[in-house]
């Protein structure tokens, strides 16, 4: 029985699968066409039927020279179904590395859509539910400490530096009968504390199960003051937590002296960093009205 013989151009309208693509896998060795006696060279079923592992095996996200050392091994090969559970690994973890890109994006999304309407106005928001992964004594720590983490462990580069401060109120005391000279004046700081690491609850779901986060307290539920501003210096002016004290004044509730200011949204342009801040700082209900 004569065997049928393919022309490149058959096997390329049979399969779907371009010239250049056919002409490709003969170069990487895991097709092979025939030359006939007047020079032209054709393909039989025997190739069609390797197109068809071929065009199988490129669906499993193998690369080339794998396929060409799977096309020589029989399904019960050991080495076949080892090249299979290796595939299988592979792909598990690329869809967590994918599921953790997809969560950092949409949680950027989600940041930069607020920012437009936080953005230099106050309004009562919780506080992130989160993780405390470590307290650190400076933000230069805290940077250090990310990038630690980061490289040992996938997903914590998306924890978040928070700055901690504590707020001082200014004020002026004079003696009864004093003189000007005897005036003590206080200008109103905000003083460094602490800085945080915090895992946002909706990240940490993505993380390697293998990650054990039961050592790292939850930071405790708080309502806040928000807002989203833009300066160059990481830290908050004093101004800018008065006015958000004031307001929640007005709105009958008692500010915390805690602020909590993330700046992990900064660039550094031309003109130097430009720091976007998220403050929060903690309120509770007045009860006294």
């Amino acid at each position: 029985m004569k065997h049928q013989e393919y022309m490149i151009g058959d096997i390329s309208a049979i399969t779907g699968i371009s010239r250049d693509t056919l002409r490709f896998y003969e170069k990487k060795g895991i097709l092979a066409s025939r030359k006939k006696a007047n020079g032209y060279r054709y393909f039989t079923e025997e190739d069609l039927y390797r197109l068809v592992h071929i065009y199988f095996f490129r669906k499993l996200n193998l690369d080339l020279d794998t396929i060409g050392e799977l096309l020589d091994f029989a399904p019960m090969d050991p080495d076949y179904q080892g090249t299979l559970c290796r595939q299988v690994t592979e792909e598990l973890e690329a869809i967590a590395f994918h599921k953790q890109a997809l969560s950092r994006l949409l949680s950027i999304k989600k940041i930069y859509e607020s920012m437009e309407e936080c953005l230099n106005q106050f309004h009562l928001a919780p506080f992130p539910q989160s993780r405390i992964l470590c307290t650190l004594d400076s933000p230069a720590k805290g940077l250090s400490q990310w990038f630690s983490l980061s490289r040992k462990h996938p997903g914590l580069d998306m924890a978040y530096l928070y700055d901690c401060y504590q707020y001082q109120s200014g004020f002026s005391l004079a003696a009864p009968d004093s003189g000007p000279d005897k005036e003590q004046s206080y200008e109103t700081d905000l003083t460094y504390s602490h800085t945080l690491l915090l895992l946002y609850d909706d990240v940490a779901k993505l993380l390697d199960p293998d990650y054990d986060l039961s050592g790292c307290e939850p930071t405790p539920p708080s309502s806040c003051i928000h807002t989203v501003m833009e300066a160059d210096s990481s830290k908050p002016p004093a101004s800018l937590i008065t006015a958000m004290r004031q307001w929640a004044l007005d709105q009958g509730l008692i500010p915390s002296p805690q602020v909590f200011s993330t700046a992990n949204f900064s660039r550094i342009c031309q003109n130097g960093a430009a720091y976007c801040q998220e403050i929060f700082v903690p309120v509770f209900v007045n009860k006294s009205k």
